[in-house]
C-alpha cells in the first residue's frame, strides 16, 4: 500500500514570551502501513536547511518517532506521559536534546489522516518552550475541489 502523498507539517513553538513562532511546511512524499505502523517519508529540502537528509515518521500505537537519515541524523521518539533523550546533529556540533509528551492523536488510515503531538523540549537540559505538531497526509492524486462525504 506505498502511495505517493502530500505531506503537510504545521510546527508551532509556544515560548515563554506571548509571541508564537509557527513553521509550515508542505512537500510529497510516500506513505505506507508495515506491521501495524504507519510511515510517512520525505527528502528535506533547503527550506528546512537540512538538503541531503531523509526523514521518516513512524507511528505506532501510543508512539511516534521521526528518524532522520543522510547528513544530519537524529532520531526523536515521543511517547505519551514519557520523557527521551538524544543527540541532535547541526552544523555547530551534537545538542541533548530531551522531549516530554503531554499528547499523542492520531487518526491515520490507508487513505491518510492526520497526526498531532504536543510536547515539551530541553536542549542541554534547558527548557526552550512547548510545540505542537501536525502532520496532514493525503494520496497525492486527491482531488481536494472533489465533494466530500460527511459521516
Amino acid at each position: 500500500m506505498k502511495k505517493d502523498a502530500i505531506i503537510s507539517i504545521r510546527g508551532l513553538q509556544e515560548l515563554d514570551d506571548p509571541d508564537t513562532d509557527v513553521i509550515t511546511l508542505v512537500t510529497s512524499g510516500r506513505y505506507y502501513r508495515r506491521n501495524g505502523s504507519y510511515y510517512l517519508t520525505y527528502d528535506e529540502t533547503d527550506l528546512t536547511g537540512m538538503t541531503g537528509t531523509k526523514t521518516t515518521l513512524k507511528v505506532s500505537d501510543g508512539s511516534v518517532t521521526v528518524l532522520r537519515t543522510g547528513l544530519y541524523p537524529s532520531q526523536l521518539v515521543f511517547e505519551e506521559g514519557k520523557r527521551h533523550m538524544s543527540l541532535y546533529d547541526t552544523d555547530f556540533g551534537q545538542l541533548t536534546v530531551a522531549v516530554c509528551t503531554e499528547r499523542i492523536r492520531s487518526n491515520l488510515t490507508d487513505q491518510g489522516g492526520s497526526l498531532d503531538v504536543r510536547y515539551a523540549v530541553e536542549i542541554d537540559h534547558a527548557h526552550t518552550g512547548i510545540n505542537n505538531l501536525r502532520v496532514d497526509v493525503r494520496a497525492s492524486g486527491e482531488d481536494e475541489s472533489a465533494p466530500r462525504c460527511a459521516h
